[in-house]
């Protein structure tokens, strides 16, 4: 699974979900400076358990599947 704002675009920065409540950044699209990465990245992994919630509502799954 990736996370991204709103809907993912071809440029956005982009990270994945790992199954160990951690993410991966697949791809800074949009050039954020390093700083940004890391604040982005403390914040999913806090949130992992409620972005994979919040995902399985919307999309009607019960395990979403992850970065391996």
């Amino acid at each position: 699974m990736h996370v991204a704002i709103r809907r993912p675009t071809e440029h956005a920065t982009k990270f994945w979900l790992t199954a160990d409540g951690g993410c991966i950044l697949a791809s800074n699209g949009s050039n954020l400076p390093v700083r940004e990465l890391r604040k982005l990245a403390t914040f999913i992994a806090y949130n992992h358990g409620l972005i994979c919630e919040a995902w399985a509502n919307a999309f009607g799954a019960e395990t979403p599947r992850f970065y391996r």
